[in-house]
């Protein structure tokens, strides 16, 4: 105690000072408009700012569950859009029906759908895979497809508990089942390993009316995406004269190298179906 009162009598001084600097600057500034209000007009600015910047930190750290938000918000649209485009086919069907002589219910698409974040990623190998953040234990299995609010990604090649790997487009090995938006001639699009921008259909056949600026989607007649998710567009259209298809040259919707946030997507009735068709395929 005595060490700090002979600090305070030593250093009288600097504190006599600074007390009589806080009033006079009291007194200036509540006696005195012109500086009051500078000193009003610089206070706010310095605040605003050092609360701008707090904001602006705060709101950095809020973005990871904002986008989590959003993207769990684009599921659930899509799942909405599936199944009223289902109603929709379902009603077309019926009304086909209704002018016919069978009497048989529309099959249900038992389409559901995931969202899962892009952890590695490849685009310049031959096979180039994905891996993705969820797994078997978030009901992700193989054959399931991907895809993100572009266009699609591939299908699942295997999986883990917590973790599924993706065999993309950009894989020698994959090959997607497609169908031209406006004319509905089915197609097989297939990537050549070179560039990673555009895809190739071998299989268009001759009769049909193509050209660039077609868009490409899913057939929808595998049992690992529905129909109508875009794929990419003709970008250039090769006549064959010694063949009964014509090829085609695709750019792909989906930029490779910065895809992230994915979608995924299941079939209730996948397994049935596979097992019906597989059935089958053993009696030929």
């Amino acid at each position: 105690m005595q060490s700090i009162l002979n600090f305070l009598v030593k250093h009288n001084h600097w504190f006599l000072f600074i007390i009589l600097e806080g009033i006079s600057f009291v007194l200036l500034f509540s006696f005195n408009s012109y500086h009051g209000a500078t000193m009003f007009t610089s206070a706010n600015s310095v605040a605003g700012n050092i609360y701008s910047f707090v904001s602006d930190i705060g709101g950095y750290f809020n973005l990871k569950d904002e986008n989590e938000a959003l993207l769990e918000h684009n599921r659930e649209l899509i799942c909405q859009a599936n199944a009223m485009r289902e109603e929709l086919r379902q009603y077309k069907d019926s009304a086909l029906l209704a002018n016919s002589s069978y009497t048989m219910q529309p099959s249900k698409e038992g389409f559901y759908f995931n969202t899962a974040k892009v952890i590695n990623n490849s685009i310049n190998r031959v096979n180039n895979f994905v891996t993705i953040n969820k797994g078997k234990n978030d009901n992700i299995g193989q054959d399931m497809g991907v895809f993100n609010e572009k266009g699609v990604i591939g299908t699942v090649y295997q999986a883990s508990d917590n973790f599924a790997l993706v065999m993309p487009l950009l894989n020698s090995k994959m090959q997607l089942s497609c169908r031209i938006k406006d004319d509905n001639n089915f197609c097989s699009l297939k990537w050549n390993g070179d560039d990673i921008l555009h895809a190739y259909i071998d299989d268009l056949p001759r009769h049909g009316e193509f050209k660039k600026g077609d868009v490409v989607v899913t057939s929808g007649f595998s049992s690992t995406f529905p129909t109508g998710i875009p794929v990419g567009e003709i970008v250039e259209f090769t006549e064959s004269s010694t063949s009964n298809f014509n090829s085609a040259k695709v750019r792909l919707f989906v930029d490779f190298s910065t895809i992230d946030n994915v979608f995924v997507v299941g079939n209730d009735g996948k397994e049935e179906q596979k097992a019906l068709e597989e059935s089958i395929t053993e009696e030929q």
